[in-house]
């Protein structure tokens, strides 16, 4: 018995010194370098466009958020879905075997991370990515590939444009992120523009890289993660919270998909204003993810961008705070 212990105390060390040089040899797996290509007295933006789709026989034309890019190296348009939800920015391996069908030597870039126990590590990375967004330039020493996923794509000409993967929160932090709805755009400083000073809220943006916001309903403070790869919906929570928001009649029924998997939500009306993110809302419909798929468990709510669709939303990530202009 005194064997065994021993031999699994070796094998825990063993797991755990692997583990300490996998974290310190990959300390910039998934860290990104921005630089604006404009002067720094001018803001650097770039654009995105609404992604549409139908559902249930009624048309959304604002459910995803792309944003166009240009990959070093390659003639090709790119994009990439802007999703804060996502904690890393991600390519999509199979959309990237596309490419390397036209452009083997790119695969030289592509490998796999060395890490704890190799023979069960499926961490990739794609190697000295620099990728143009606007005024913006984007690159890592080694971002993250989600394995297995995606569409093999068939590229034609260089007029086409290929969806690649995820633009996460991960290219944001120690940064000043603007959203601004209205003019379809967006742009990361350095400091905040003296042109975007608002009221702020503190937000928590912790090792998980979510965003949480504070919401106050019915002299009750809730914790409502915002997400803004979730569109459709200006309030969401698990099936087993609805009744926190609204007792009312299910007005609305949307079968949705996430990462793959459809599911159900239901809509209700809250017969109650509420302040979000220090702005007041009233007749907004709540919704119930009756799977719980794709939603934040440690949070009350999630809240996406339907709020926010005539407004600027402000994130500064440095000292953690939230603003809406």
């Amino acid at each position: 018995m005194r064997y065994i212990k021993l031999t699994a105390f070796i094998f825990l060390g063993v797991i755990l010194l692997c583990a300490f040089s996998f974290f310190t040899n990959n300390n910039h797996y998934g860290t990104w370098t921005i630089t604006s290509l404009r002067n720094d007295k001018e803001i650097p933006w770039a654009r995105f466009y609404w992604g549409g789709a139908d559902l249930n026989g009624k048309r959304y034309d604002r459910m995803y958020m792309f944003v166009p890019v240009k990959i070093e190296g390659l003639p090709y348009n790119f994009s990439l879905q802007f999703d804060l939800g996502d904690p890393y920015t991600e390519l999509y391996e199979k959309n990237m075997q596309s490419v390397f069908i036209r452009h083997p030597r790119m695969q030289d870039q592509y490998r796999r991370l060395k890490g704890p126990l190799q023979f069960w590590n499926s961490n990739k990375s794609f190697k000295n990515l620099s990728v143009e967004a606007g005024d913006i330039r984007l690159f890592s020493e080694n971002c993250v590939v989600k394995s297995g996923y995606g569409d093999m794509l068939s590229i034609r000409s260089a007029d086409d444009t290929l969806h690649l993967g995820t633009l996460g929160a991960d290219a944001f932090q120690n940064k000043v992120l603007i959203i601004d709805y209205p003019n379809q755009r967006f742009a990361i400083c350095e400091s905040l523009p003296e042109a975007y000073k608002t009221a702020f809220v503190d937000m928590e943006f912790g090792s998980d890289r979510k965003i949480i916001i504070p919401m106050s309903f019915r002299g009750k403070q809730f914790r409502v993660t915002f997400d803004n790869g979730s569109s459709m919906f200006p309030l969401i929570t698990q099936a087993r919270y609805i009744d926190r928001f609204s007792t009312g009649a299910n007005v609305d029924t949307v079968r949705i998909s996430s990462w793959g998997q459809y599911h159900n939500v239901t809509g209700r009306l809250m017969k109650d204003s509420f302040d979000l993110a220090g702005q007041r809302f009233a007749n907004v419909l709540v919704y119930a993810n009756h799977s719980g798929y794709g939603m934040d468990t440690k949070t009350d709510a999630m809240t996406g961008n339907a709020l926010f669709w005539v407004k600027v939303v402000v994130i500064d990530f440095k000292n953690r705070k939230f603003g809406v202009k």
